[in-house]
Parts: C-alpha cells; sequence; structure tokens
C-alpha cells in the first residue's frame, strides 16, 4: 500500500514544472504559440501537465492565452504568461510585433503546408501524376510554382475568389460545403482554412522562399510519468533570420508503432501499453522525429535476470529493467547445443557430439562449442548461404556456371573470414569475366544503375530508397537527389557478351556515363546521401570512390547496417527490424546497443567471426524462450527488447538436412554427387519437392523477406505424410538399422534417437512412454521407426528455440 500511496504523491505533486517554450515572439496576426507543461518528477519521468496547467495573461490588450495555453497577440508590446500547476509557477515572456502592418500570408510556408498537411496534394489525392477530376497539385508540394498556376490560373481562377475568399471553390469543397470526392479536409474552424483564406483575401501572393531552417519538436525526447500516458507535442519552425514560428497546426505526425502509440492530428499523443514510439513530424521538406517512452507502473515488480556477461547484456537488461520486463531464464545445455548449432552452421548435432557436450563438466563449455563451430566448414557454407539469398545468386539471374563460380567465392570469402569493408568493396567494384571474377555478378542481377542503387543501399546501407526514384520519401529525408546521386555512382557500368545462356557476360567500366534527375533534367552528379565526391574525372572509376565512403570509418551507416543483420540471423528479430529499413519511424529499440555493436564490429577488423562470438555468449542469446519470473503487465513488449529467445520455423534447407542427418540417409540432388547437402546447393530455387514445400528461395528480392518464418499447414502435411522421409527413417542403411545391427538395446537406441533428432536425452517419462509403446509394436524395429519419425512431426523438431 505504501509504495502506491507514493506513486499517487508523486503524480499529484512534481517536483518542478516546465514550460515549452521557454519564451515566445509573435510578429503578425495570424501568429499562434503553444505552450507545454510538464511536471518534472525526477528518474520517474516527466507528466504531461498542459491540460491540468492555468494560464493567465498579465497584460491581456497584449496578448490573450486560452485555456488550453495557447497565446494569441492582440497589439504590439510586452507581457508575461503565468503559468501555474501541481502547487507549482513559472512565467513565459511575450513580445509582440507587427500588428499595425501585419506581414502577408506566405504561400510557400503557409498555404502549402496547409493543403500537404490536409491531404491535397498526396498520391491518393490531387498529387497523382493524372490529379483528380481536372485539379492537379505537385505531390507533396515539390513545386511550388506549378501549384500556384494550378490555384490561381487553371479554369479560368475559379479555383479563388478574392473578392470572397470563403466562397473560394479550394475553400468551398476542402469544407464539404460543395460535394467533394475527398470529403472535409479543413473545416471552417480549422487553422490551415483560415490560413488558405487569408491569403486569397490578400491577393494569392508568392513572395517567394523565406529563409526556412528547421523544425523543433517540443518537449523533445522523453520518458513520460507512469500517472499520465499522454503528451502533446508542438512544432517550431526556425528561420534563418533568427525568427521562430509555431507551426503545431500546419504540420503532419505519424506514428512508427501504433500499437504502442497513437498521434491525432494535432500532436496529442496517447500510449496504449508500455513501450518505446517514435513520433515523425513534417513540415515541408523537414522531417524531425520524437522518441517517447511510457511504462505502465508495477510497484510489485522486481527485476530478476542474470548477470551480464557482457556489454550487450548491461544494455539489454537495463532497458527490460526500465520497462519492467523481466527476461526469461538461461537456456538450458540441450537448448542451447542445439540453437548454436543452428544458428551457426546450419546442422544439428551428431548424437554422439550432443552426448559429449551434455556430459561435460567445463565451465567454459559454451564458449568453446561457438569457437569450434566458427571453425567449421558448414560456417562458412550456411552463412555463406545467408548473403546469397539476398544478393540474389540463381540461374535466373547469372548463368548456371556463374552461380556456382558465384557460390564459391561466397563460401571462400565467408570461410576466411574476410572483412565486410574487403567483401562489399569487391562487389561494387568487380569487373571481369563474371566466371573467373566472380564478384562482378553483383552487376549481372543489379543491371542498370539504379538497380545497382536500391541493391547496394539495401544490403550494405540498411536503406530502401526504392520510394525515391519517383519522388521525395514521404516521411524520410531520402531524396530524388540522394537516389539518382546514388545510381551515378554506377551508371559507367556496362557489359560484353551474353546475358543468358552458358557463356558468362564481362563487366567493365566504361568512359563517361550519366543518369537523368527527372525533375531538372540534367546529369546528375554522384552524390552519397548528402556527401559530395570531389575530384572525379571521367577517367575515374566512380565506384571506387563510393567505396571509399562507404567502408570509410566515419560512415554512419556500413558499420551499423551489418552488425544489425548478424544480430537478425542470431536472434531473430532486429534491433532496427526489418533489418534493410533504417529510418526515422523505425528506430533501434536500442541505439545505444546498436551503436557499440558496430564499434565491436569496426574493433574487429569487420569481420563477421569476432562479432557473432560477442553475441552468442552473452547471457540475451543464451536465454531460454519462455519461463522465469512471473512478468507485469508489460510482457508484450518481450520480444522486440528481447527478454526471451526467438522461436522461428527451420529453414527449407536446414528441416531437410536435419531429416537427413537424424536417420543417417543422404538425400539426393539431380545433378550432384551423394552426400551433398541441401545447405550444400549453389542454386536459389532448385527444383526439389521437400525444398519448394519448405519454401525455399528463388532469390529474386534483396530482402531477408523471402522465407517464411511460420509453418503453413500444407507443410505440415508434407513433412508427416512425405515418401521420401518415411524411406529414410525405415532405409535399411539408416542409423536404427546400423544401431540394431551393432546390438544396441533398445533403450540405447531410443536415447540415440532422442539425441540425432532432438539433441536431447528422453525424460523419464518419454522413457517410460517409449517403452510400452514399442513393447506393443509389431517389431522392435518398426516401433523405433515410429518413434523417430514422429520425433521429426514435433515442433521441438521443425522450430529452432
Amino acid at each position: 500500500m505504501l509504495p502506491l500511496m507514493l506513486s499517487l504523491l508523486c503524480a499529484a505533486d512534481p517536483a518542478d514544472i516546465a514550460v515549452s517554450p521557454k519564451d515566445a515572439a509573435l510578429s503578425r496576426p495570424q501568429d499562434r504559440q503553444r505552450l507545454l507543461v510538464s511536471g518534472r518528477h525526477g528518474p520517474a519521468g516527466e507528466a504531461d501537465l498542459t491540460l491540468t496547467a492555468t494560464f493567465t495573461s498579465l497584460r491581456p490588450e497584449i496578448a490573450k492565452v486560452s485555456a488550453e495555453g495557447i497565446i494569441a497577440p492582440v497589439a504590439d508590446g510586452e507581457t508575461e504568461i503565468v503559468v501555474k500547476a501541481g502547487g507549482k509557477e513559472a512565467r513565459v515572456k511575450v513580445v509582440v510585433s507587427g500588428q499595425k502592418e501585419p506581414a502577408p500570408v506566405e504561400f510557400r510556408t503557409e498555404v502549402m503546408a496547409a493543403l500537404s498537411r490536409s491531404g491535397c496534394n498526396q498520391g491518393a489525392c490531387h498529387g497523382s501524376p493524372q490529379g483528380k477530376n481536372g485539379f492537379r497539385l505537385s505531390l507533396r508540394g515539390e513545386n511550388p510554382t506549378f501549384d500556384l498556376a494550378s490555384l490561381t490560373r487553371e479554369q479560368g481562377g475559379r479555383r479563388v475568389n478574392v473578392q470572397k475568399p470563403d466562397e473560394s471553390l479550394i475553400l468551398l469543397k476542402g469544407s464539404g460545403r460543395v460535394p467533394h470526392q475527398g470529403g472535409t479536409q479543413f473545416p471552417k474552424s480549422s487553422a490551415a482554412f483560415a490560413t488558405v483564406a487569408r491569403w486569397i483575401a490578400e491577393g494569392c501572393v508568392d513572395s517567394g522562399w523565406e529563409d526556412f531552417e528547421r523544425i523543433e519538436v517540443l518537449p523533445g525526447d522523453r520518458r513520460l510519468h507512469s500517472s499520465n500516458p499522454k503528451q502533446q507535442l508542438a512544432v517550431v519552425a526556425h528561420f534563418e533570420d533568427g525568427t521562430r514560428r509555431d507551426v503545431t497546426d500546419l504540420a503532419i505526425f505519424t506514428t512508427g508503432d501504433p500499437a504502442t502509440a497513437t498521434v491525432t492530428r494535432d500532436g496529442l499523443v496517447s500510449f496504449a501499453r508500455t513501450g518505446e514510439a517514435a513520433i515523425l513530424v513534417r513540415y515541408l521538406d523537414s522531417i524531425k522525429s520524437v522518441r517517447l517512452t511510457y511504462v505502465k507502473q508495477d510497484d510489485a515488480f522486481r527485476f530478476a535476470g542474470p548477470a551480464p556477461a557482457n556489454f550487450i547484456d548491461t544494455e539489454i537488461f537495463a532497458k527490460q529493467r526500465e520497462l519492467q520486463l523481466n527476461p526469461a531464464p538461461p537456456a538450458s545445455d540441450e537448448v542451447f547445443l542445439r540453437r548454436i548449432f543452428l544458428d551457426l552452421t546450419g546442422t544439428l548435432p551428431t548424437a554422439e557430439e550432443a552426448r559429449a557436450f551434455l556430459d561435460s563438466k567445463e565451465a567454459d563449455k559454451r564458449a568453446k562449442l561457438a569457437d569450434a563451430l566458427l571453425d567449421r566448414d558448414e560456417y562458412a557454407l550456411f552463412w555463406s548461404l545467408k548473403w546469397a539469398d539476398v544478393l540474389r545468386g540463381s540461374t535466373t539471374t547469372i548463368s548456371e556456371r556463374g552461380v556456382h563460380s558465384f557460390h564459391r567465392y561466397l563460401v571462400k570469402s565467408v570461410g576466411a573470414d574476410k572483412p565486410m569493408t574487403e567483401f562489399a568493396r569487391e562487389l561494387l567494384t568487380g569487373q571481369g569475366n563474371t566466371l573467373h571474377k566472380p564478384a562482378a555478378n553483383f552487376f549481372r542481377v543489379a543491371r542498370t544503375p539504379e538497380e545497382a542503387a536500391e541493391a547496394t543501399a539495401q544490403l550494405f546501407l540498411g536503406v530502401r530508397v526504392q520510394c525515391a526514384k519517383c519522388h521525395n520519401h514521404p516521411f524520410e529525408r531520402i531524396t530524388q537527389t540522394d537516389y539518382f546521386g546514388l545510381a551515378a555512382f554506377f551508371a559507367q557500368v556496362r557489359f560484353k557478351g551474353t546475358q543468358f545462356g552458358l557463356d558468362d557476360e564481362i563487366v567493365y567500366v566504361g568512359r563517361g556515363g550519366d543518369v537523368q534527375h527527372p525533375l531538372t533534367r540534367k546529369s546528375q552528379p554522384p552524390i552519397a546521401f548528402g556527401t559530395k565526391i570531389e575530384g572525379l574525372t571521367p577517367d575515374d572509376d566512380r565506384r571506387v570512390k563510393f567505396a571509399d565512403w562507404l567502408t570509410d570509418a566515419k560512415n554512419p551507416y556500413f558499420a551499423k547496417a551489418v552488425a544489425n543483420r548478424v544480430w537478425y540471423h542470431l536472434l531473430g528479430k532486429g534491433i532496427v527490424d526489418p533489418v534493410d529499413d533504417f529510418r526515422d519511424t523505425n528506430p533501434p529499440s536500442h541505439p545505444k546497443l546498436l551503436q557499440a555493436l558496430a564499434e565491436e564490429f569496426a574493433k574487429g577488423g569487420y569481420k563477421l567471426k569476432p562479432l557473432i562470438r560477442t553475441i552468442v555468449n552473452s547471457k540475451t542469446y543464451q536465454l531460454a524462450d519462455s519461463g522465469g519470473p512471473k512478468q507485469s503487465p508489460n510482457a508484450g513488449n518481450a520480444d522486440r527488447y528481447f527478454a526471451r529467445a526467438g522461436v522461428r520455423m527451420l529453414t527449407a534447407e536446414q528441416i531437410l538436412d536435419a531429416v537427413s542427418q537424424a536417420s543417417g540417409v543422404p538425400e539426393t540432388f539431380k545433378g550432384f554427387p551423394v552426400g551433398t547437402r541441401a545447405l550444400d546447393l549453389p542454386e536459389g530455387g532448385f527444383p526439389h519437392p521437400f525444398l519448394q514445400a519448405f519454401s525455399k528461395p528463388v532469390r529474386d528480392q534483396t530482402c531477408e523477406c523471402a522465407r517464411e518464418d511460420d509453418p503453413g499447414f500444407p507443410q505440415v502435411l508434407h513433412l508427416l505424410n512425405n515418401a521420401g522421409v518415411l524411406d529414410k527413417v525405415r532405409s535399411p542403411k539408416g542409423r536404427i538399422a546400423v544401431w540394431q545391427k551393432a546390438g544396441k538395446s533398445p533403450e540405447d537406441i531410443t536415447e540415440s534417437i532422442y539425441l540425432s533428432t532432438l539433441s536431447r536425452r528422453p525424460t523419464d517419462k518419454e522413457r517410460e512412454v517409449v517403452e510400452k509403446f514399442l513393447k506393443a509394436a509389431t517389431t522392435p524395429e518398426i516401433g523405433l521407426q515410429d518413434l523417430q519419425h514422429a520425433l521429426m512431426n514435433l515442433n521441438e523438431f521443425l522450430l529452432r528455440h
């Protein structure tokens, strides 16, 4: 009862209050300034007190203030707003000017913003290439000059009425007073309506761009106090002359995680559950995000995580403690054994390997096992498979001989632990006969400058730039200039030879080669996300300059993107997820950890093995998939914040190889020698019924999304009734037959079946059930075969857990 009382007292009586902004300057009659009031509660967070605060203007003849804390100018002069909340008081200085000679409404910074906020210039409305019902605007206001003409000149200027602004067609339709397919977008009472109406009344003037600089979102990043899961935001536009303007009513608000937090049109954020939310704010072409955290307080919560093993655990457990999440307990040796074999080599341990690990008493046996697996050939094969998937190495994109050459190159690179900086450079600057210079196959897959730019951005920068091919990204800072500037680095790539068939092409760099910017209609010079490359000559290979920028230690993208991709493959979810979608509205769940992993990756020479070793030796990686202390009401965030191990279906290759290894009968693949595993296949979309049924990708996408994570009913039936699986289990050359011929007892064979199939010994209860089952079987052999087939159809076998 005492913690609850203290919590209530804390909520009602903050240590202090803060008002944002601390002062206000209003220079036009239409200017407004929204005040935000926060109650400070120290480490417990800050509570939004705006709706419960009282506001008083000491000189209402100069400026008045509403009950909601919105200041409006009245006459030139100075005054103060007295703010009271939570038993505390604060004052805000207000300076009012320009009321006698009002400045006109700015078309480009106000009217364009009003149209954007109302959605008029979006792609689904008048911003589409064809417009709607004869009225077209540039997409999201990218061309104000065009929009001005469309509003004031087209259709005889009937869309605006200077004599009766409120009766202008643009306002009649926008306010819903005449039929409008888009409905009511700005009611007469809205700031957008008032802005457009005033602009029309002033004669539809376009005075050109103001010196707009940036926006600021108040009150900024913060942790909300548990007493109030809401936060009002305010947006302030800054101009180069030092002036500020509240543009909250003209800004657009979106949330990156609507399940955690929603945001209204006017910037009121409401949390539905504990978690973090990135709120993206856009005003004109300026974009800013704020990160808000809310924890639904559980006074009975006590953190019960294991002791950290390294910096990964320190960051992960700190976040869990902050969000009142308890991690699952450490995984058992049996679970860890199976997990790390599958994650590092794609294979299961043999019965002998499982028995040796489980029986070992060495305190560091997990770390030693990780080291041993990283040195195995299967590691190189399995992790090169991951890169082959996203690099789209298949016979449909490069020749049959080429895909084998490319596969050998990937396996050799991964096995040698080639630095990823070197690996990326080889791919992006590759040239020559692709059969002998396999890295050049990157350009056989990404054949145009645009395709190469898109693939490079996704693979090595973690960014999806495709939207910017047609228009600036609607909610990010990626522009068309970024897109075509990146494509320009690859515009010199040329090909000789036959694209398809047995003959491999020759990739070379030609002199010249440009891409055209669709808006300027001029050649776009190479530019790497805002970084201009100086000193390029026509004889330079631009790709080399790009590779220099990409692999530079100061590059803010590369190390984070690769480290995040490795984390995803080991934990089942990226710190930024999806892994190739870094953006403001999709922030990392653990920013400090991602930065630390990137630094660790760089410190290890940009090699994968040291990074993998660090991750798998963490307690976070070694958590169980369930169990542990009683969870708080916030446990719904367990997966996002890595409070338990991720559970996912094995890949098509892993399942088929696991069946073959457990049964002791290898699969046969047409055109490949006996003993070839699915893991060894160099091709995507290999024509094998089992692999096709379990969604082995054909490698036509540059993303990790091609593989299905959840087993479907057809796949379950396929495994249950698959004649090939049954044949392996019943084969006279299989493990069961071999064990029987060696004279092993049914009890010993039962244990070996469990170890080779599930990587663990049977429980006492399972031994009892199996003993009864074998006694009732037609023959011991048939009983043991049925046992192994049954184990192969368990979730425990099909899932990585």
